[in-house]
This record gives C-alpha cells, sequence and structure tokens, in this order.
C-alpha cells in the first residue's frame, strides 16, 4: 500500500503541474484575443495608423502566435508521466487486486451495497465510498464468470452511483458512457432470462436517444426472445470447498490445555499447549515466536519475497495464476541465522521428532484477499525428485500475525476452523503411524478480509525423521 500511495501522490501531483501549464497557455492566448478585440475596436480615425496596427500585428504579431500554439505544452510532464508508467501496477496486478474483491465478496456473501460503503460483517470502516466505476468493474467479474443475476446487482449499484456522482460527465472522459451501463444491464438481465426486464433497460436507453438504431435492434431482438425464449444454462456454483468452507459458522471448540514438559529442558521451560482436535491430533503451542523474532523473520524475507507455487504431481512446482493460491512466500534457505535454529528446537520440543533435512522454513504473507484453496501437505506419490525425502509426516505452522478479519485454517472434513494466533504454532498430522495418509486433514486457507496474514510454515519429511524422544501419546494410538 505505501509504495502505490506514494506513486499515485506523484502522479497527481504530475496531473497538477500538467493543468497549471495549460492553464498559463491559456492565460496567453487569452492576451491574444484580447489585443485582437482593442484593434477592432472604432475610434482611430487616422486611417494609415490603423492600416499600419493591422499589417503589424497580421505579419509580424501573427507569426509569433502561430508559433506559440505548436509548441507542445506540458512536455515535461507528459515525459514524467511516460517514466512513472512502468512503475504502476501491470494488468496482473489489476486483474489480481479485482478478483480478490470477487473472491472477498462470493466467499463472506458480502452485501454490495455495504461493501461499497466499506460495511464489511457489521463492522463500519473508515473509507471512501465506492463510485459507479468500482462497482462496475466487480460487476463485470461477475458477467464474464456468467453470473449474470449478481452481475445486474452490481451494474444496478453502478447505475445509481452515476446518478450520485456530483459531476457525472468524469465518466465518460474515462470512456464509460451512460450508456455502458444501460447495455451491461441489458445484456444481464437478457443472459440470465430476464427478458422482460431487458426490455425496459432499452427503452430506457431508446428514450434518452443515446443511440436510436441501436436501442431498436436491441428491443427487436429482446421481443423476439420473449416470444421464443432461449434454453438459459444454470449458473454453475463454484468447484472448490474453500468459500462455503470459510463462511460457514462453526462451532467453539476447547478440548483441553496443559503445558508440555516432556523434555529435560521443557520441564525447566515448559510449553503452553492447546488440543484443538483429538483424532486427527492437532494442537497450538502458545507463546512459541516473540515479536522481535517476528520482526526478524519478516525483514529477513521482505526482499526476497515473490508470486507463491503450486506443486502438481503432473507437472511438479509451478507459478500459480489461477487464483487458487494467491500469497507471496519465500524459504529460507541459504539464510544461517540462528533464529532458524532456535525455531528448530521449539518445532522438536513440541514434536518430538528431529528435524535434521526437513524442508527449510517457508514464509508466506497473504495480503488483500490472499487465501490458499483447500489442499492436502502430503502426496500421493513420491517418485518425483520434490519427495527424494518422503512424504510429509507433520505440518508445523508459525502465525506470524493476528488476522482482523478471515485468514482463518479451515479444515472441512473435521468441521474446524482456527483463526491466526500471533505467536503460536499449530501442528497437526499428515500420515497415519501407518505410513498411509490421512485425508481428514483436507485444509484452506481463507481469504484475508480485513488485516495482513503472515506465516512460517516447516515440513518434517517421514525418511529423514528418528524420534528422538518419546512419541506424543496421540500419535502412538492412531
Amino acid at each position: 500500500m505505501v509504495p502505490l500511495l506514494q506513486l499515485k501522490e506523484q502522479a497527481v501531483e504530475n496531473l497538477s503541474n500538467y493543468s497549471k501549464a495549460l492553464e498559463n497557455r491559456l492565460k496567453n492566448v487569452e492576451l491574444g484575443i484580447k489585443q485582437l478585440e482593442e484593434l477592432l475596436e472604432p475610434g482611430d480615425s487616422l486611417k494609415p495608423f490603423k492600416l499600419f496596427k493591422l499589417a503589424r500585428h497580421l505579419y509580424f504579431d501573427w507569426k509569433k502566435w502561430f508559433r506559440f500554439l505548436k509548441e507542445q505544452i506540458g512536455s515535461k510532464e507528459i515525459l514524467k508521466a511516460q517514466r512513472l508508467r512502468p512503475r504502476m501496477p501491470s494488468v496482473t496486478d489489476y486483474k489480481e487486486a479485482l478478483y480478490a474483491i470477487y473472491r472477498l465478496q462470493t466467499t463472506y456473501d458480502l452485501d454490495p451495497a455495504e461493501m461499497s460503503e466499506g460495511l464489511l460483517r457489521g463492522k463500519q470502516y473508515r473509507c471512501k465510498k465506492w463510485s459507479a466505476l468500482e462497482c462496475l468493474m466487480v460487476g463485470t467479474t461477475y458477467y464474464l464468470d456468467e453470473n449474470f443475476e449478481n452481475a445486474e446487482i452490481w451494474f444496478k449499484l453502478a447505475q445509481k452511483k452515476y446518478y450520485q456522482h456530483s459531476i457525472p460527465k468524469q465518466f465518460a472522459v474515462l470512456g464509460i458512457p451512460y450508456k455502458f451501463i444501460l447495455i451491461l444491464l441489458m445484456k444481464s438481465a437478457r443472459s440470465s432470462g430476464r427478458y422482460k426486464t431487458a426490455l425496459n433497460y432499452a427503452k430506457k436507453g431508446f428514450n434518452l436517444e443515446l443511440n436510436t438504431k441501436y436501442w431498436e435492434d436491441q428491443m427487436a431482438q429482446i421481443e423476439a426472445l420473449i416470444k421464443n425464449p432461449e434454453v438459459i444454462k444454470p449458473f454453475e456454483p463454484f468447484k472448490y470447498l474453500f468459500k462455503p468452507a470459510c463462511r460457514k459458522k462453526y462451532p467453539h471448540v476447547h478440548l483441553k490445555c496443559q503445558y508440555l514438559k516432556a523434555s529435560p529442558f521443557l520441564k525447566l521451560a515448559p510449553i503452553k499447549m492447546e488440543k484443538v482436535f483429538l483424532d486427527p491430533p492437532m494442537s497450538i503451542y502458545h507463546d512459541l515466536i516473540n515479536e522481535k523474532e517476528i520482526s526478524l523473520l519478516k525483514n529477513l524475507s521482505t526482499p526476497y519475497l515473490k508470486r507463491s507455487e503450486l506443486y502438481s504431481e503432473y507437472h511438479g512446482v509451478f507459478e500459480d495464476f489461477s487464483n487458487l493460491r494467491t500469497c507471496k512466500t519465500m524459504r529460507l534457505d541459504d539464510t544461517n541465522h540462528p533464529l532458524l535454529e532456535k525455531l528448530n528446537n521449539r518445532i522438536v520440543d513440541a514434536t518430538g521428532l528431529s528435524v535434521k533435512d526437513s524442508e527449510k522454513l517457508q514464509i508466506s504473507n497473504y495480503g488483500i484477499g490472499g487465501h490458499l484453496y483447500e489442499h492436502q501437505d502430503f502426496t500421493t506419490t513420491t517418485k518425483i525428485d520434490f519427495w527424494n525425502s518422503g512424504n510429509r509426516v507433520i505440518t508445523a505452522l508459525f502465525y506470524l500475525s493476528d488476522v482482523e478479519q478471515g485468514g482463518d485454517t479451515v479444515f472441512p472434513h473435521l468441521n474446524l476452523k482456527v483463526p491466526a494466533q500471533k505467536g503460536s504454532l499449530m501442528v497437526w498430522y499428515n500420515l497415519l503411524s501407518n505410513g498411509t495418509t490421512d485425508s481428514r486433514v483436507l485444509h484452506a486457507s481463507c481469504p484475508v478480509l480485513m488485516g495482513n496474514k503472515w506465516i512460517a510454515t516447516k515440513w518434517l519429511r517421514e525418511k529423514a525423521q528418528t524420534f528422538i524422544r518419546k512419541c506424543p501419546k496421540d500419535f502412538q494410538n492412531k
């Protein structure tokens, strides 16, 4: 946000300077007009003098004015605007921001009107209200997703905000005239099979005489559809589980809290452990990383964060542009910082397993709408090089931030939701004691509605692990 706001300030300053340059030019043109008007005023009885003035102006002055009119005004500002352009958000950045809003609204079933006013799940946030443009863009996303009824809701909101705007003509400057909103409303209603509503929109366009021939053709087509309606393809619901799983209400779970004293060191410094699920065993270890250590991890990782990658059993690891995983990650592979050894030791104390040859610590940052769809941390085949050290036995996840709204970890098959708890470590087993995979631990990271989610994850592998102390009873019983 900070770099974007700084960039916006530069863009505003750039346009302001361009506006001043045009204003100064206009003042000079007005002086020229005044000079011409003075020459046309009656009162000069000496015709030779007036003839001289006119000849002098039209010969000498007009060449100067012609040169003045040919000058490119604001060239300095235009050049600066060109230099700013590569630093502006790319089409990928824009689409990701747009789909983040779309994802939040569809996941948490947010009311469009409330959302546009900054009211999110009953909490009002201080923000500038959305204009017709923002509503149009979100509605277009629904339209492209063939969810035409919801698209129409957003387009209606855009229409309302268009009328409320103090200077509606500003939208026409951006190529979004009122006609465009009516066309989208008409097409949404028509595509959802609501032909009479679509006809009403077309009649409005015709009555405004925005484009008589266009609206006449549209009305004729819709009237034909009213007589012989098309078979409308039903909207296909979202095929992934994370959206219904994230908006679902879950029962409060509080099983048991205890101090972990399973080693000589832990007898001196016990760990606060909270059991959140018994079978499969899941536990949260509280206050396992402090504020200073969290800041250090963020500082170590931030310069190297990049678009997250997905793993496929058929394609291996690849960069994701499919909106299934929207976060930035990096692995602290080459960092020999003493903090990493401390964190490893704490995972050892919590799990009782060695972390030798386990995967490097992965830092992940989930921004606006950041999420990860439902997935398993284990694999069903270990034949690919990525799994040389065996399957993932344990997932150990450090929460490096709280999240104001959203960002929960949900386990749909277990009817369990775990909110982000800053400073805590969550641990669960991905395999059964016989080495087979446990499909019950399918999980998803819910979209971040408000706030910023940071986590650090370490996966303990199968072949590299040996128990360094007695296996936890929960795991022994599985």
